[in-house]
């Protein structure tokens, strides 16, 4: 509430989503000073997002979800011509489920379920054990190409069958299946990049993250987001909370997709954060990452680093990344198949791939981990937590 308050202004974020923000009245007049984009030390005031906490912390998160904060946000949405109604809010229930898994080198790495895509993260590493670990832990073009190809896979399936599972079949035990990755592994051409890459066959039928680990073992994976900068940069009224465009970005309008907008059904999205668990079932790590599409990937790129490469927690998290772009875009996508790499890979093309450097930025997604005990498979000789210094963040012990 203090933050909300009187806070320094993200001037990056808030140059870069100007043009978004001023297309709404109520989202220049807190994010805007003046209707232009804050200097660097410039205080910024939240007062309508302020009055908004006090009244959770005082009434508890119904009031947000039946209550003057939900008539306020669906007045607003109404006025604007929104799908969002009161009757949606009050319809809202938070689920708690277990979380989903597969085993890796012995491992057990646990993912957030559907209809998140942490489903990715799980069939890449399916698909990517069945090379050795000495041949990925080289970390060279032959290696980076069968973890680029594995996501590939794993990002066509999410799209072919990924959907809230209230709606419909995910197929999840089919795609979490080691039978499943062997199929998957097979199509990879070890020297050219598949130029598409459809779904496999089946028969029938602004993101923050952060981790916490504690003596005794215990672990927090927690990651959140608006989807896009500023989410839809859209300010509902005098609540202060900025409404995000997961449905924009999620759903589809396309017939007979797993994806296709209906009342009441939860989207795709892009938030996952994992923990891992060695083989007696203790947990030695929780990790993630924002990013949307990148997720996953630099997720897969930390485990394999971390269990195959034999790297320590920040180490594996400071090694140069790669990321396979467009990931879920809705087709027909303008963007032509990539892979994007730091700078510490010169601009190349090899086994078909267009290698492009992308050069760090102050928004550069970040990754994070942390190791509540000591594992013999999982190196550092202590509790260690490590962060991406690629962007903004911190790794505090206590």
């Amino acid at each position: 509430m203090r933050t909300a308050s009187h806070h320094p202004a993200g001037v990056h974020f808030i140059a870069t989503s100007a043009d978004l923000l001023r297309q709404y009245p109520a989202s220049a007049a807190v994010f805007l000073l003046g209707g232009e984009v804050p200097k660097v030390g410039r205080v910024l005031r939240q007062p309508d997002l302020a009055r908004t906490l006090r009244t959770l912390a005082a009434q508890g998160t119904q009031a947000f979800y039946n209550g003057d904060i939900a008539d306020r946000i669906a007045a607003f949405m109404a006025a604007q011509g929104g799908a969002l109604s009161a009757d949606d809010l009050v319809r809202h229930e938070t689920v708690l489920e277990p979380p989903i898994a597969t085993t890796f080198r012995g491992h057990t790495v646990f993912q957030t379920g559907l209809p998140s895509q942490g489903m990715i993260l799980l069939e890449a590493l399916n698909i990517a054990e069945q090379a050795s670990g000495p041949a990925l832990a080289r970390g060279d073009a032959a290696a980076i190409h069968l973890l680029a190809e594995a996501v590939k896979l794993a990002y066509a399936d999410r799209l072919g069958f990924a959907q809230d599972p209230a709606f419909g079949n995910p197929h999840l035990e089919t795609l979490l299946s080691k039978a499943w990755a062997e199929k998957r592994f097979a199509a990879i051409d070890p020297d050219k990049a598949a130029p598409t890459v459809p779904a496999g066959g089946m028969n029938d039928g602004d993101t923050t993250y952060f981790c916490v680990a504690d003596g005794q073992g215990m672990m927090v994976s927690l990651i959140q987001s608006v989807s896009s900068n500023f989410g839809s940069g859209v300010v509902a009224g005098d609540t202060g909370v900025v409404l995000n465009n997961r449905a924009g970005r999620g759903f589809s309008l396309e017939d007979g997709h797993p994806n296709l907008f209906a009342p009441g059904k939860k989207t795709m999205n892009t938030l996952n954060c994992y923990s891992v668990a060695d083989a007696s079932g203790t947990p030695v790590l929780v990790g993630g990452t924002p990013g949307g599409d990148g997720q996953p990937q630099w997720n897969l790129q930390t485990l394999v680093a971390l269990i195959d490469g034999g790297l320590d927690v920040q180490a594996a998290i400071e090694a140069p990344r790669w990321t396979v772009w467009p990931g879920t875009d809705p087709p027909p996508c303008p963007i032509p198949m990539s892979c994007r790499s730091s700078p510490a890979w010169a601009t190349a093309s090899w086994r078909s791939w267009r290698l492009a450097a992308t050069p760090c930025a102050g928004s550069a997604p970040g990754a994070a981990a942390a190791r509540p005990r000591p594992s013999p498979a999982i190196r550092s000789p202590e509790s260690w937590p490590g962060l991406r210094p690629r962007a903004e963040g911190l790794a505090l012990g206590f």
